[in-house]
């Protein structure tokens, strides 16, 4: 037993050592950027709106990559206020989620997801876009009107 404890701690302690730590690796995990596409929203002042008329929807979910290496998304994952709600397995990942069931205030759209690279590493990433939900159109702050809405942002892992 005190063998195969030995055993293990020392393979823990190469994998220390394996780990991200090249700046040639990080390169290359931090040069894609992520582009969500919404419909249904409202945004003013940098505030997303929707209604409890229509239902929130992402139309999709893209990533480029600036040095032209392959990367691609395997699945999202979405949660709203930190409850899963759905999950998105193939290309556009796009998502639904209906309005209606939720109250009227500001609450959290999470999207979780693996970047996929050339080297066939999986970098994890997520992002959370805070949105409010309001009764009706007529209740959107005025000159608002729901439309498409696309928001792009940069990898940036935890290294």
């Amino acid at each position: 037993m005190k063998k195969l404890f030995l055993i293990l701690a020392t393979l823990l302690s190469l994998s220390v050592f394996t780990s991200c730590s090249d700046d040639a690796e990080k390169a290359i995990a931090t040069d894609c950027t992520v582009t969500v596409t919404f419909d249904n929203v409202a945004v003013v002042n940098g505030v997303i709106y929707t209604t409890q008329d229509y239902s929130l929807e992402v139309e999709s979910i893209t990533i480029t990559s600036a040095s032209g290496s392959t990367k691609a998304i395997s699945e999202v994952e979405y949660a709203i206020d930190s409850r899963v709600s759905s999950r998105a397995i193939f290309a556009p990942f796009n998502g639904r989620f209906d309005t209606r069931k939720l109250t009227s205030g500001t609450h959290t759209l999470g999207m979780f997801f693996n970047l996929l690279q050339s080297d066939n590493t999986l970098l994890p990433d997520n992002v959370q876009y805070m949105f409010t939900v309001v009764p009706t159109v007529e209740d959107l702050p005025a000159g608002a009107e729901l439309g498409t809405y696309t928001q792009k942002f940069k990898v940036t892992p935890d290294w």
